[in-house]
């Protein structure tokens, strides 16, 4: 009879713990396991880029790059522009329409040919696309400051970009007519001005248009 009513008083208290169960376990933080998102030190005044040889802080235009750590600061030398300066009006670019150096790149889809030897007219072949012509070009400013886009076709959308960012247009003209009619020869008509940042990869896209190729010089204002 011991041994019954110690089987029975087991029984009771295995019935008593199973229905009041074990505590229930925690959700699992979704977030455990996952990439945690990283903030810009460099935002809101600027953003960052992160190279092999060091991050940097690309700060926008008023705005400089802290000497201490990564971060973007208030510029005290900076004083806003009233107008872009095309410095010459081309009349160097045109030089270089007869004199050269001379290259020619081809747009692609599975390359981006480079643009950015200074003091050179390049011969700019678009790809079909869509019934019409398109390219994109990398372009690498190597120093900070102004350069300026001639084209030889005023009509030909070009876009400046980081990433995917589209830059500001600082201005744009015509090369004054007796340049364009003399020196130039027609081989350049417009000027586009950008502000560029040195270390700073950027391409350029073309089109679309109805013309296979342009002509272009790009140039850094000194």
């Amino acid at each position: 009879m011991r041994s019954n009513r110690r089987f029975l008083a087991l029984a009771a208290s295995a019935v008593v713990f199973a229905a009041c169960g074990r505590p229930p376990e925690p959700d699992p933080d979704p977030s455990e396991g996952q990439p945690q998102e990283q903030t810009d030190p460099c935002a809101p005044n600027g953003h960052i880029h992160r190279e092999a040889t060091g991050d940097w802080c690309h700060c926008d235009r008023g705005y400089m790059a802290s000497a201490q750590g990564l971060s973007c600061e208030p510029d005290p030398n900076y004083v806003p522009r009233n107008e872009f300066d095309f410095g010459d009006n081309g009349e160097h670019a045109c030089w270089h329409v007869t004199n050269g150096p001379f290259a020619t790149v081809t747009a692609s889809v599975d390359r981006q040919p480079r643009v950015d030897s200074f003091h050179t007219y390049y011969t700019v072949k678009l790809r079909p696309e869509g019934g019409q012509y398109v390219g994109t070009f990398n372009f690498k400013a190597y120093a900070t400051g102004d350069f300026i886009a001639y084209l030889s076709d005023a009509s030909v959308p070009m876009a400046f970009r980081e990433g995917t960012k589209v830059l500001d247009v600082a201005a744009s003209s015509p090369i004054p007519e007796a340049l364009r009619d003399g020196v130039c020869q027609g081989g350049l008509v417009h000027m586009v001005g950008y502000e560029l940042t040195d270390k700073v990869q950027y391409t350029v896209t073309f089109g679309p248009t109805s013309l296979p190729e342009l002509g272009l010089v790009i140039e850094h204002l000194q």
